[in-house]
């Protein structure tokens, strides 16, 4: 995010050359190297303060939503697995989804008498 899309504050651009941009882990430490040791100290502040920022954010949402994750818990290690639908509906149960992620109530099946 930071070296190949410039998202930081150093600036909004890409400071990796486009030949480096592959893979290949050798282009990538020469890159690095071209570098200055300033402009490197910023690439990795700018990647810890992102890293920390995201950690912060992941931290609440799990303590916020405990009960929520308990309960999905609970059937994952019952089913193993579950459908964007199910997890909506467990999650919905907690908190208030957004209408567009919403599931549509199902509709009870036609029994011909």
């Amino acid at each position: 995010m930071v070296v190949t899309f410039g998202m930081s504050d150093i600036g909004p651009w890409s400071l990796m050359d486009t030949s480096a941009q592959s893979a290949d882990m050798i282009m990538r430490m020469m890159a690095r190297n071209s570098m200055s040791e300033k402009l490197a100290e910023d690439i990795d502040a700018a990647v810890k303060r992102i890293s920390d920022e995201a950690y912060v954010i992941a931290l609440s949402h799990i303590r916020n939503n405990r009960e929520a994750i308990d309960k999905i818990v609970e059937v994952l290690i019952e089913k193993e697995t579950m459908t964007g639908d199910e997890f909506r509906a467990i999650l919905s149960e907690f908190v208030e989804i957004p209408a567009e992620n919403r599931v549509p109530p199902t509709p009870a099946p036609v029994t011909a008498q």
